[in-house]
């Protein structure tokens, strides 16, 4: 009789559990070529801890069956305390057999990876017993599994995760569990390279836009005049914390609950990244914010409550308001590069490039999914440097468009530098002949300076004409005989006060040079008709024309006079009118009382009249109708019987109360 060895009871124990479990609680593992095959089922689960539920030949029959993801969102918190053991049962195909393949794990708690009885891998600590636990997330690091002989092969992992349900509430992340696959080394080999090629490009990113980010800061606060740099920099910044999230994803160094908080809290801000950047082309491109930007912003906000309050639609919701950025930042950039400002073909490139770039990844990915970064193909590798380069377009854009400002600035500082050696060196030569016309020609010399004086009282005669156009005869003979004149109080002056109708609408549809003449003209009568009338033009303001009578020379016919100067310009208007293309309606003010006159100014002198008597005087214009001229009672009653005058019904005057006032007729 055969004698029964401890090996053939095994068998015989495998073969009847075998025999016994449905097919539909075993994997079929056929092949296992260039792809990963995910073990998404036949998995058996018991919550609890017993290490001998690693053994092979367990007997399980009575294990729940189990997803491996362990999504807590519709999970009772009983099924899984915290920690639990899952086994899974594979009837390997032959030709797999005496073969080393390799396992990927990905998880937020710690694992133990048995096959058939015997410890592959402990990832992180699961502390069950001593509560001393560490969680790491492997991020599929290989982990080599050999296939014996036997057609039946057991996976059992130990796995715990005692912060799955804190994890869901504060954060909402609703998987739990792990995800397990397995892979041929070539295919492990060539995805590690990539992880490995990828975890340094995001790394590298981050730098690059976290240094550049720094730097600009710094660059705006030395020059807070230029605020591109504190746009840039937000901007530049808040992508360096986008890139730190996926280096977070990759990186196998820190703990999920770090990954989870940092990509959690992250997301409020993700609708505020892209705000910077179109502030920025703002700045560089609009000479104000447009309205559309304080319509975006609040968008933000909004979406940001709407990640807080968990809403279902939030992503969708991000999604359009950032195609509404991009396409808004790509109009800004479109309009400059039509108005043809200095440096938008080279800023504009990058922003553009990066745009478009991003758009058709986003539709890309919508259509084929993230697997068009992965893998080893041409094609993935194509998308990945497109994606490398889009993304370092624009701080490349950036430091181009700083280079030529940098260049641009050392030029015009070299011309200026030879302009300056240039007239140094003509300063020299003159100097040279000065003294060599100072010790050798004293006669020429004298003639010169006979010349020279011809010249300068040429010039003085010409200051003394331009003082006099520009200020009262009896200011300039003060300020020639003294150096200075005094403020003067004058208790009797009329003041005349005009602007014309309806200038701002005319002025628009004139060329600047047909408005300055046509004004000139104007004022230049205005100037003559006061002159004869023994009146002062004071100055001129835009449309406006401001003229006294009786200051600085005492005048006690003031009011007589400025009545018929006003009248004069009145009919000079209106003849004017009839022959010019140009309609031309003015309003006159005029007023009486007291008013004080004196010079303005150190360098520029300017004779200016202050009182409240000026400020009635405009209000008498601004109540005015066009092409007549309106007087006040006090100017009234010294004209009273000279002239003709058509009575007003009293009004309320801003500042002054009730008044009478008077039409001038003639």
């Amino acid at each position: 009789m055969l004698k029964r060895s401890p090996v053939f009871i095994t068998a015989i124990l495998v073969l009847l559990s075998m025999a016994t479990r449905s097919q539909n609680y075993v994997f079929h593992l056929d092949s296992i070529t260039n792809n990963d095959i995910t073990f998404d089922s036949c998995w058996i689960y018991h919550p609890g801890d017993d290490t001998a539920w690693a053994a092979y030949d367990y007997p399980d029959l009575d294990w729940d069956t189990a997803s491996t993801d362990l999504n807590m969102s519709y999970l009772n918190e009983d099924f899984f305390p915290g920690f639990g053991w899952f086994r899974l049962h594979m009837a390997v195909d032959s030709s797999l057999m005496d073969k080393t393949f390799i396992l990927l794990i990905r998880h937020k708690g710690a694992s133990e990876i048995y096959h058939n009885g015997f410890l592959l891998k402990r990832t992180g600590r699961l502390g069950v017993d001593t509560g001393d636990y560490r969680y790491l997330d492997p991020s599929n690091l290989p982990i080599p599994i050999h296939f014996n002989d036997q057609i039946h092969q057991v996976i059992a992992i130990r796995y715990a995760n005692e912060d799955a349900m804190v994890n869901y509430k504060k954060y909402k992340w609703e998987e739990a569990g792990f995800t397990l696959s397995i892979t041929d080394l070539p295919a492990a080999t060539s995805a590690l390279i990539g992880v490995s090629l990828g975890t340094n490009i995001v790394v590298a990113l981050f730098l690059i836009f976290f240094i550049l980010g720094g730097l600009h800061l710094l660059l705006f606060l030395f020059f807070r005049d230029n605020k591109s740099n504190l746009y840039y920099s937000i901007f530049a910044l808040g992508f360096a914390m986008i890139v730190f999230s996926s280096y977070l994803e990759l990186a196998t160094i820190f703990r999920p609950g770090f990954t989870l908080a940092f990509a959690y809290y992250l997301d409020f801000l993700a609708p505020f990244l892209f705000i910077p950047l179109m502030a920025l082309v703002y700045n560089l491109f609009y000479n104000k914010t447009p309205v559309i930007f304080w319509i975006i912003a609040p968008l933000a906000v909004i979406i940001s409550v709407l990640k807080f309050l968990d809403v279902s639609w939030f992503i969708y919701a991000l999604g359009g308001l950032i195609l509404l950025i991009f396409v808004e930042i790509f109009r800004v950039v479109i309009r400059g590069m039509i108005k043809k400002i200095s440096g938008v073909w080279i800023i504009g490139t990058g922003i553009l490039f990066f745009i478009l770039f991003l758009t058709f990844l986003i539709l890309v990915a919508i259509v084929e999914g993230s697997r068009i970064i992965q893998g080893s193909s041409p094609y993935a590798i194509l998308i990945s440097l497109l994606l490398i380069l889009s993304v370092i377009s624009i701080p490349l854009s950036m430091s181009v468009f700083l280079a030529r400002d940098f260049a641009h600035t050392n030029k015009n500082l070299k011309l200026q530098l030879e302009n300056v050696k240039v007239l140094s060196a003509k300063t020299i030569e003159q100097e040279k002949e000065k003294q060599r016309i100072l010790a050798g020609q004293k006669e020429k010399l004298e003639v010169l300076v006979k010349e020279r004086t011809a010249e300068l009282e040429s010039e003085k005669e010409k200051t003394e004409q331009l003082l006099l156009n520009t200020l009262p005869l009896k200011v300039v003979n003060d300020l020639k005989e003294n150096g200075k004149t005094e403020p003067e109080s004058f208790e009797e002056v009329t003041v005349y006060f005009s602007d014309i109708v309806g200038f701002t609408n005319i002025s628009t549809q004139l060329e600047p040079a047909l408005l300055i003449g046509e004004l000139n003209d104007i004022f230049t009568a205005f100037d003559d008709i006061m002159e004869r009338n023994q009146c002062e033009r004071i100055k001129t303001i835009g449309d406006a024309y401001l003229a006294v009578c009786g200051m600085p020379e005492k005048n006690d016919l003031n009011a007589y006079h400025m009545a018929n100067a006003a009248l004069e310009i009145r009919d000079y208007m209106t003849r004017r009118n009839e022959k010019s293309d140009i309609t031309w309606k003015i309003r006159i003010g005029i007023h009486s009382g007291k008013v004080v006159g004196g010079i303005v100014g150190v360098k520029k002198y300017i004779y200016d009249v202050f009182g409240d008597t000026i400020n009635t005087t405009s209000r008498m214009e601004s109540n005015s109708e066009p092409m007549r001229i309106n007087i006040s009672e006090t100017t009234w009653g010294l004209l009273e019987g000279k002239f003709v005058f058509t009575p007003r019904k009293p009004m309320e005057i801003k500042g002054k109360g009730l008044m009478q006032m008077y039409f001038l007729e003639g």
